[in-house]
């Protein structure tokens, strides 16, 4: 499993808390570490995801934008479906890296690095494979 190469941020303001409710994209690892603490299949885990917007990245060499598929937790009443009653996360030791390693308070270099870090995880064969076919079944 690759650990990212900063540290996991630990901001509880009401600002960083009310991100909460908005599912972040997740890398390879989040899935292994999720389906872990739940005590479930990765398979039984994808019940409680669902694609996302996707991340649009910059070509540096040819300029063009890139779309690549994003993986997110469900919404469930209009918010993360790990986010329990009282705005407390299910998950929260095993939290998800877009969740775990960003709060409002990250200068935009630090930001950019870290998200930037994330897309290249996200960017696995494997992992866009598995978001196909999760993005094929939600389609039928």
């Amino acid at each position: 499993m690759i650990t990212p190469p900063f540290d996991r941020t630990v901001c509880a303001c009401s600002a960083c808390v009310a991100c909460c409710a908005h599912p972040a994209p997740l890398i390879p690892n989040d899935l292994i570490r999720i389906a872990w603490v739940r005590q479930q299949s990765i398979a039984a885990l994808l019940t409680d995801l669902q694609p996302g917007r996707g991340a649009i990245l910059a070509d540096r060499r040819t300029g063009r934008l890139l779309r690549i598929p994003t993986l997110i937790p469900r919404t469930r009443h209009g918010r993360c479906v790990f986010l329990e009653d009282g705005a407390r996360c299910a998950i929260h030791p095993v939290s998800p890296f877009g969740c775990a390693y960003f709060d409002v308070h990250l200068d935009a270099a630090d930001g950019q690095r870290r998200s930037l870090w994330g897309h290249r995880q996200m960017l696995d064969p494997a992992f866009q494979e598995l978001i196909h076919r999760l993005t094929t079944r939600v389609a039928a």
